[in-house]
């Protein structure tokens, strides 16, 4: 039996139970959720003892995570029997994913659920899935509904913004993540391919080729959400400069914008300058700003450009999670997703304020198919991103909300 041939429902399953152990600090490898898929492929058997000795020996790797573990095993094992249990007694302090979607608000200090939001963005209307209102005109407040019309990028200058060290850090920590690569370097001395080319010059004497292993470059597909609500809770310029860092530094890696579209910029994005990125994407008018259907975007994702993702790249997804769209769609193209790439990390601009939870039903749908989840606003979060990753490992960091530096999201005017 391969992977993609586990029932849906284990699927589902088994990386709910990954994220909840991960919620509850149980240090779970950043290739978990594979190699624990594996594990069960490779039972003769499915009888629950079976399934926890392969579940712990994957995903639990440290003698005091073995409580936590055994006592989610216990919902985990239940739910994929089809019995009514939910994970409410970890002390996650998450909703569970069955919660109704309108039964929730999109962030503390919102009334809103995410389908009765205003769409009329007058002046002291709260933004769905934002924090505090807003004082876009009327006729802007389209871009929160699911199908707000978009509008050219326009950007004016650009601050200069020094990503560079931060994308350095981000970039080496997911070169390094579990599950990589190594190739042929110059370190070593590589006797086999001293004596081949030995050979080929007629045994005439040359210098010793030397090797080390050394780790591949980071690789993937990076997917920004560049609604209006997006828009408003980050800062453009960082935003472009760090998309253009990573652009230049990963290999073979796309650059997607979406809002209710998906739309390829990675040409774009090869400019030399942050700026000229900025005045190719005018001159070519990208449209952005518009509602939100992340499921919609991995569809089309998934329809045109499947080869975008594989095992060996990582997927890098920005946003706020707010899906306008259909959240079971969204569970089912991220799915997908998690099943296809090496790793799948979202970067919430939302996350940045303390007042955040994971409460919009978009994002509580992609929880279980996340390997890291992280706050991100400007250049400090992704050098603590780095930070994490290169001692941890993937997470979902962003649901921690505690030691949380209070500050304010930027609301664009």
């Amino acid at each position: 039996m391969t992977v993609d041939a586990l029932a849906e429902h284990l699927r589902v399953e088994l990386v709910t139970f990954v994220a909840r152990l991960r919620s509850a600090g149980v240090r779970v490898p950043g290739d978990g959720s594979l190699a624990a898929a594996e594990a069960l492929c490779a039972l003769d058997g499915a009888d629950r003892e079976a399934v926890r000795a392969a579940l712990r020996a994957t995903l639990c790797d440290r003698p005091t995570d073995r409580e936590a573990f055994d006592r989610l095993f216990e919902v985990f094992w239940a739910r994929l029997r089809g019995e009514d249990a939910d994970y409410d007694d970890d002390g996650a302090g998450m909703a569970t994913i069955d919660t109704d979607a309108g039964a929730v608000a999109d962030a503390p200090g919102q009334t809103t659920p995410e389908e009765e939001a205003p769409v009329g963005g007058a002046t002291g209307g709260t933004l769905a899935g934002g924090v505090g209102s807003t004082e876009r005109n009327a006729g802007a407040g389209s871009a929160y509904s699911p199908t707000g019309a978009s509008e050219p990028v326009s950007l004016g200058d650009v601050d200069d913004v020094n990503v560079e060290a931060a994308v350095a850090a981000f970039t080496d920590a997911v070169a390094a993540l579990p599950g990589r690569r190594w190739e042929r370097g110059d370190g070593t001395p590589d006797a086999k391919r001293a004596l081949r080319r030995s050979v080929s010059q007629g045994g005439v004497p040359i210098s010793l080729p030397r090797r080390e292993r050394e780790r591949t470059a980071a690789r993937g597909v990076v997917l920004v959400d560049v609604s209006g609500s997006v828009l408003d809770a980050i800062d453009e310029s960082v935003l472009f400069a760090v998309i253009h860092a990573i652009r230049a530094r990963w290999r073979r890696t796309p650059v997607f914008f979406f809002d209710t579209a998906l739309r390829d910029v990675s040409e774009a994005f090869d400019r030399g300058s942050v700026a000229a990125a900025a005045r190719a994407l005018e001159a070519a008018r990208v449209e952005w700003g518009g509602g939100t259907r992340i499921a919609g975007a991995l569809a089309t994702l998934r329809e045109r450009r499947p080869e975008s993702v594989d095992r060996r790249g990582v997927v890098l997804v920005v946003s706020d999670g707010i899906e306008r769209g259909d959240v079971a769609g969204l569970r089912e193209q991220l799915a997908w997703l998690s099943r296809r790439a090496g790793a799948v990390l979202w970067l919430n601009p939302l996350a940045a304020d303390p007042r955040w939870s994971p409460a919009a039903p978009g994002m509580r749908a992609a929880l279980p198919f996340l390997d890291g989840l992280y706050a991100f606003a400007d250049v400090a979060d992704l050098e603590r991103i780095a930070a994490s990753l290169a001692e941890r490992g993937p997470d979902l960091a962003a649901v921690d909300l505690a030691d949380r530096p209070s500050r304010r999201l930027r609301v664009r005017h």
